[in-house]
């Protein structure tokens, strides 16, 4: 593919959603979808349980943001690990999901496609078998959510909001919600369109 036709940005929401905080990534991307809208050539994919089926999904953009559960990592705070730290932070297999993003990305690399990756994450607190994140994992949503937007704006793109733009918009949406409601109430009190 020429360089010219290639695509900017491709956000990956990974994850199994029958495994409890598994699902985070899928859900931090239907959150994105729901309130986000991108500019022509971002694409914003709920990859789910794909593992070396997301190879397709990532040909031909420049950079790969992919949101996932991570383990490896300490609990707490939402992470952020650079291109140049994957190998180094995370351990060979990260995700309850099969495939690690390390054996994702060096058969990316031997196929001979490698975007630059950032992989944005936190700490999967249950991942029994049930649907639905628990709710100290819903809380980080909107700030895994205004990552990847700022990430985004790292590179030039705007995703607009309706209640904002960009990052800043990210936390007004949400600054204000009761916990566990993904924001939904801060914008209804704002009467702003849920």
């Amino acid at each position: 593919m020429r360089k010219k036709d290639r695509k900017k940005a491709l956000v990956l929401g990974v994850g199994n959603i029958l495994l409890r905080d598994e699902g985070l990534g899928v859900r931090v991307v239907e959150h994105l979808n729901r309130r986000f809208t991108f500019p022509e050539g971002v694409e914003c994919v709920d990859g789910g349980t794909l593992g070396l089926g997301l190879l397709p999904l990532m040909e031909g953009f420049d950079r790969v943001i992919i949101v996932d559960a991570l383990s490896g990592v300490a609990p707490g705070a939402p992470h952020r690990i650079a291109a140049g730290k994957i190998d180094q932070r995370l351990s060979p297999v990260n995700a309850v999901h099969g495939v690690g993003m390390r054996e994702l990305l060096a058969v990316a690399r031997f196929e001979g496609h490698e975007p630059e990756v950032v992989i944005i994450g936190a700490a999967p607190l249950d991942t029994s078998s049930g649907i639905g994140l628990t709710p100290a994992t819903e809380k980080k949503i909107p700030e895994l959510a205004r990552m990847v937007i700022e990430e985004l704006e790292g590179l030039g793109i705007r995703a607009a909001n309706k209640a904002g733009e960009g990052a800043a918009g990210a936390r007004a949406v949400h600054s204000k919600g009761p916990a566990g409601d993904s924001g939904k109430g801060a914008q209804k009190k704002r009467g702003s369109p849920a």
